[in-house]
């Protein structure tokens, strides 16, 4: 994955490992309360300053930033003392723990995630490097404010950090992982002056010492040593220099090695070569902007359009007479006060369901037109399929958008089954990644990771196919599945594995690396990634 889609957000994030439905009850108090001490101090600033509208309409910008900042503070504080309560009940550790609710371990921290979630979406909104280390901080990382670690991906425990480090966009810090029926942690230590460089995955258990360099592309195994002033590169990443000028120079020459003139003059040849073949006067995409944009413009418009009115009726109806015109304030007014997040939250949560519905509707419209169909078309003979292929991805983009962006993106399963596009079967987890919005059929207790899940594949034509997933499928973070890949049951893909367009993985096996194979032994997988097939550890 050499970029991030919009789709997706890179930053500090918690599983959305969701092991029972009770945990969201604490995800609503932290959101309730936010979102009243939102409405109080907004109902401060109008009581100082309802008397002076010049005052009121200068200073509401500094209003909405301080706002923005006291919701996000006090997210963190209300996170932060129910993870010291359930730390209280369970104490966080390390080990290899099997994928089961019984399993406390497992359960505990799926919970501890669902806590954090709240405070994560609403720091990644405005993505800031001292406002991830200060996340970090209070979520018991151990951080410097002079590190750059604001668009990697980073897991929220288990991990030290020194100073002066820099974590490339796109990276994994890794402190939990995902390996057939077992999770994984171990604690991550990461010493000063540390450059990982943009897309590598640091595994649980690595230690990286002083100085050390991690460069693209490249996966640590679990409980590895980096050593200090090293440079480390691959899969897995072995040692090839030393931080040092003399051996950058012998690097660059061990490079031109490995890719010769004659070898890198037939490269550009076939980049040329495919660049010619890909000329073409008529345009690749289908530009209908007028039907795009009504079509957006009516499901925004009819989804918003009631929740909208109800709140303004709510609000000139209670708020307003019981709430801001009162001066002296009652039990009435206290009550009203106290229901107004409840009220808000509702209408959200109303707004999503119109949403997903009106989708659903013009989505069945659209359909009866033209059926659904894989395919591969060329841009230069623009058939019906191809059109209704590029308006149906459109239409379902703002309701994935929607909810995956989102503070509720357990929800995603919902919306694909329900507007009929996929399917996906139970105790499916599904994590902030890009997933392709048809064709998909996902089976039961299927994990996948930070990855990129496509339907469709652009090279000389537009492949346009369907993924199937069988059942108990592991897909790790930074993974590739490309369209028409046939994936059986009990497979696992370690992280940084990209499938090409057709591949069929055959059940009960382990693969990796790009192009992706099979893991052929216990001994081969230990040399990847430290790592035994046959885990007997509860």
């Amino acid at each position: 994955m050499t970029s991030t889609p919009t789709s997706v957000n890179d930053g500090p994030y918690s599983t959305n490992c969701l092991v029972s439905p009770f945990f969201l009850i604490l995800h609503f108090i932290n959101i309730w309360v936010s979102v009243f001490l939102l409405f109080s101090t907004f109902l401060i600033y109008w009581n100082l300053t309802r008397d002076f509208f010049y005052l009121f309409i200068f200073i509401l910008p500094l209003e909405v930033f301080l706002s923005y900042f006291l919701i996000v503070f006090t997210a963190l504080f209300i996170s932060k003392l129910f993870l010291i309560l359930v730390n209280l009940v369970y104490e966080p550790r390390e080990g290899i723990f099997k994928r089961k609710k019984s399993n406390k371990d497992y359960y505990f921290w799926s919970l501890r995630a669902v806590i954090k979630k709240w405070p994560i979406w609403l720091a990644n909104l405005i993505p800031s490097s001292v406002l991830t280390n200060l996340l970090l901080t209070v979520f018991g990382i151990k951080t410097s404010f002079s590190n750059s670690i604001n668009n990697a991906n980073i897991d929220t425990e288990f991990i030290e950090i020194g100073r002066d480090t820099i974590i490339g966009k796109g990276s994994f810090i890794k402190s939990s992982m995902i390996f057939k029926e077992y999770l994984i942690i171990r604690k991550i230590v990461i010493e000063d002056g540390v450059i990982i460089a943009p897309h590598s995955y640091v595994s649980p258990g690595t230690v990286i010492k002083e100085n050390a360099t991690l460069n693209t592309l490249s996966v640590t195994k679990l409980n590895d040593i980096l050593h200090k002033d090293s440079i480390y590169s691959g899969y897995p990443a072995e040692k090839i220099g030393i931080n040092s000028e003399k051996k950058e120079i012998i690097i660059e020459d061990y490079m031109e090695i490995l890719v010769d003139k004659s070898t890198k003059s037939s490269y550009s040849k076939l980049i040329e070569k495919e660049n010619d073949s890909n000329k073409s006067s008529e345009p690749k995409f289908v530009k209908n902007f007028p039907l795009y944009l009504g079509l957006f413009a009516f499901i925004y418009f009819f989804s918003y359009s009631l929740p909208i009115f109800c709140f303004i009726l709510f609000f000139k109806e209670f708020f307003i007479p019981y709430v801001i015109v009162r001066t002296f304030y009652s039990h009435l007014t206290a009550l009203i006060l106290i229901l107004t997040p409840t009220i808000f939250l509702s209408l959200y949560g109303f707004n999503i369901i119109l949403t997903v519905f009106i989708t659903k509707l013009c989505y069945h419209i659209i359909c009866n037109l033209n059926e659904p169909r894989e395919g591969v078309y060329h841009w230069s003979d623009k058939s019906k399929e191809y059109n209704f292929y590029f308006l149906r991805s459109f239409l379902l983009r703002y309701a994935k958008w929607k909810v995956q962006r989102g503070p509720f993106p357990w929800l995603i399963k919902w919306i694909f089954n329900f507007i009929g596009s996929c399917t996906i079967g139970k105790n499916c987890v599904i994590e902030d990644l890009y997933l392709s919005k048809e064709f998909n059929e996902i089976g039961n207790n299927v994990y996948m990771g930070k990855i990129l899940l496509t339907n469709q594949l652009w090279d000389r034509e537009l492949t346009v196919k369907g993924v199937h997933i069988g059942d108990n499928v592991v897909i790790s973070d930074g993974c590739c599945i490309a369209p028409g890949n046939i994936l059986e049951e009990n497979i696992t893909i370690l992280p940084f594995s990209l499938t090409s367009k057709g591949t069929h993985l055959s059940s009960n096996n382990v693969y990796y690396d790009d192009p992706i194979k099979k893991v052929q032994n216990e001994e081969e997988l230990v040399e990847l990634l430290n790592l035994k097939v046959d885990l007997n550890n509860e």
